[in-house]
């Protein structure tokens, strides 16, 4: 499966709908399209997206939501997913509405109405949900010969609605479970957000040397062992000219190995099991503990097709501007704001161009937003000022 489009409305933290678009926007160069995989003959779809803003401009919110539903589209119910307090905030009768558009192994597009509530059998304070309604759509990839025409239903009977009434169907999980099941189809996604700030290994097993050697050369191998059957863990670890370390527990690990070489250990296998399998990605504040380069270099990794062969998806949140600058299109960089509510809009609906610098544009404060208010700036120096610089 893979994701097209999805629309959300009805989310307390945003003030607009969220929109976020997996194909392209801009027009596809036949030269130059070696970071976007290729659908159909007509539609497109972007390797990397970024999403760019300032500190609480709703980033990691925005991630969030795409795992909340790439979880739900895996039948998982949506009261038992992570981050489902993205939905938080509703009372009484306010509905959230989701408009899901994607695709299947067995070449069809898809749309999916999923309308969701508090469920009236809990208390007010408790953060239970149900499905009221649900619609799904279907129609022949092989049809659709523009990309304006992809998410066009007009007319079009349902494939299949929510029965109420449907005793096998629980009523938090989502109808595509039908789907899934016939296609034998699931999104398969590897989701970071919630390792942003842990510095623990998260994978054992044989780390590739190429790997260990681009995190830190001085390091001769890394090796961990964990014995089927039992809870043993043995990992041995030698730097060059020095004597093996054994160690029996992956935190040990943190005295030996610095943070960005544990970070790009997670970061790096998780993302070879998404470009074997095709899949998504999804790391918040992808720079942390990482300089400029080692983040370029796995956005890198995803764009081009010699390595990502499959069609693997990285979307990552930052801070760094200059990592904008990797992309030759507008169309996979999202500017994330938070003025009054979370807005979220696509870089080509308010730049045209791809020849200009990307990362002077978001600096320059022309985007809007993107920048801590001058005003913010002078209250600080002036409070600093005061206190002599004594907190």
């Amino acid at each position: 499966m893979r994701l097209l489009k999805i629309k959300v409305s009805g989310l307390k933290l945003f003030s607009k709908n969220l929109e976020i678009d997996f194909t392209t926007l801009q027009r596809v160069i036949k030269e130059k399209n070696e970071m976007l995989y290729k659908i159909s003959p007509q539609i497109y779809q972007n390797k990397a997206i970024s999403f760019i803003g300032i500190n609480a401009s709703g980033k990691t919110s925005t991630l969030k939501v795409i795992s909340f539903i790439i979880q739900m589209l895996n039948n998982k119910p949506i009261n038992n997913i992570k981050s489902n307090e993205i939905l938080s905030g509703i009372s009484g009768e306010e509905k959230i509405v989701f408009e899901l558009y994607f695709s299947t192994p067995s070449d069809t597009v898809n749309k999916l109405v999923t309308i969701i509530k508090k469920d009236k059998l809990f208390d007010e304070d408790e953060e239970k949900y149900i499905i009221e309604d649900e619609k799904m759509w279907s129609k022949d990839i092989k049809g659709i010969k523009t990309k304006k025409s992809l998410f066009v239903f007009d007319n079009m009977e349902p494939a299949q609605v929510r029965d109420r009434n449907e005793e096998f169907l629980a009523d938090d999980v989502s109808i595509v479970i039908a789907l899934n099941k016939r296609n034998n189809s699931k999104i398969y996604c590897e989701d970071l957000i919630n390792w942003t700030n842990i510095n623990l290994i998260r994978v054992l097993g044989d780390f590739p040397k190429e790997l260990i050697t681009f995190l830190d050369s001085s390091i001769e191998y890394l090796e961990s062992e964990v014995k089927e059957g039992e809870k043993k863990i043995t990992i041995r670890l030698k730097f060059k000219g020095k004597e093996e370390i054994v160690l029996y527990s992956p935190l040990e690990l943190e005295k030996y190995l610095s943070s960005g070489t544990i970070k790009g250990i997670n970061v790096f296998v998780n993302a070879m099991m998404v470009l074997s399998k095709g899949g998504y990605l999804l790391i918040d504040e992808l720079e942390n503990h990482f300089n400029k380069e080692i983040v370029a270099t796995l956005v890198r990794f995803f764009m081009k097709n010699k390595v990502n062969k499959k069609g693997a998806t990285i979307l990552f949140t930052t801070h760094y501007p200059e990592l904008l600058d990797e992309f030759e299109r507008n169309d996979n960089i999202y500017i994330v704001r938070n003025e009054g509510g979370i807005s979220v809009e696509n870089l080509s609906n308010i730049l045209t161009r791809n020849d200009i610098k990307k990362s002077e544009i978001y600096q320059s404060g022309y985007l809007q937003g993107t920048v801590p208010a001058y005003t913010a700036y002078m209250d600080l120096k002036k409070s600093i000022m005061k206190y002599g610089g004594e907190l």
